[in-house]
């Protein structure tokens, strides 16, 4: 499971103010979570443009993306990361499994 995995490790850079997006809306539906989830993956890649190596802001992002199902929007972060930590196997590891399931997708079911 791509998220059990991803999820198992934390950030080995502290989280700091600069590392935390502060602006999330309040939202009082039933797709609450999705909501948050989705303005502070807005909030990581507005920081990325200031930070674009900072591997904590990157995992953060990676796991927002695959938590939201956006397989596609996390490939771009989590090859940033493969390159930036290449002693971190489990992260080639789980974007090569995204890069399967993509492909999985794209072609026809037989």
């Amino acid at each position: 499971m791509i998220v059990g995995s991803f999820w198992r490790r934390q950030p080995s850079t502290p989280i700091t103010d600069s590392t935390v997006p502060t602006e999330v809306p309040e939202v009082n539906s039933r797709d609450n979570l999705t909501a948050r989830l989705e303005a502070q993956a807005i909030g990581y890649e507005k920081l990325l443009q200031k930070e674009p190596e900072n591997t904590t802001i990157l995992t953060n992002l990676v796991r927002i993306k695959i938590e939201l199902g956006d397989l596609e929007g996390a490939v771009a972060p989590l090859t940033k990361l493969v390159r930036l930590q290449p002693d971190r196997t489990e992260l080639a590891a789980i974007l090569n499994e995204i890069e399967t399931r993509l492909a999985q997708q794209q072609s026809p079911s037989e």
